[in-house]
């Protein structure tokens, strides 16, 4: 019931995020829409999502993933490759996100200040892992880390190109992606590349959320 309440008032949040910004006077306007009342109790809505705005973002993303997951089992055959399946859900997740690609830029913007750090890893990590586990994944220790690592790299660095100019399309990101895949066909072997695949992914995306989009 609780995921369901984050949800509804995340989406509804989501028309006010270009006037208000990810804030808590967004949540509030939503919360009027959402429940039907005039005082929603702010106190109790901050509550809901652990008194951070980071939170109501992950439950944004959240619904990326799922839409991803929906939109990859549509369109893709079921016997495809490890490195196949892998391409198929990240397209899937940009095309979850294509009318929503003003409110990611946002959201990027938001989880890029350093207090965010920390949940900015940990979300794209936890989309890099959701990917993983549809693909059959079963690895575990250093491997499992390190192979995860690498695709959040690849992902966000594929995000950051689709994002950088508002008319690219999925498919235009798409030979982009294929470029980075083939940079990383050792999944999780490699930990010293994991590592720079990363970084380099942060210097992508922080050039993307300083700049004017294109």
């Amino acid at each position: 019931m609780e995921n369901n309440l984050k949800k509804t008032l995340m989406s509804q949040m989501l028309e006010h995020v270009p006037d208000l910004g990810w804030s808590w006077d967004a949540l509030y306007k939503a919360a009027k829409i959402a429940k039907k009342t005039k005082n929603p109790n702010r106190e109790e809505l901050q509550t809901l999502f652990g008194n951070k705005i980071s939170n109501i973002i992950e439950t944004f993303n959240d619904k990326l993933d799922e839409d991803m997951y929906a939109i990859f089992n549509n369109d893709n055959k079921k016997d495809l490759g490890t490195t196949d399946t892998v391409k198929a859900l990240i397209l899937s997740r940009l095309k979850a996100s294509t009318n929503d690609k003003s409110i990611i830029k946002t959201s990027l913007l938001f989880m890029a200040q350093p207090r965010n750090a920390y949940d900015a890893f940990k979300q794209v990590m936890k989309t890099s892992n959701k990917i993983w586990e549809i693909a059959g994944d079963t690895s575990s220790g250093g491997t499992f880390y390190s192979k995860r690592l690498i695709l959040s790299g690849v992902y966000s660095s594929t995000l950051a190109h689709w994002l950088a100019k508002e008319t690219r399309s999925v498919g235009e990101s798409e030979y982009f992606l294929d470029r980075r895949l083939d940079d990383v066909k050792k999944f999780g072997k490699i930990s010293k590349q994991s590592i720079d695949v990363f970084e380099k992914t942060k210097r992508e995306l922080g050039s993307i959320i300083t700049r004017k989009y294109r």
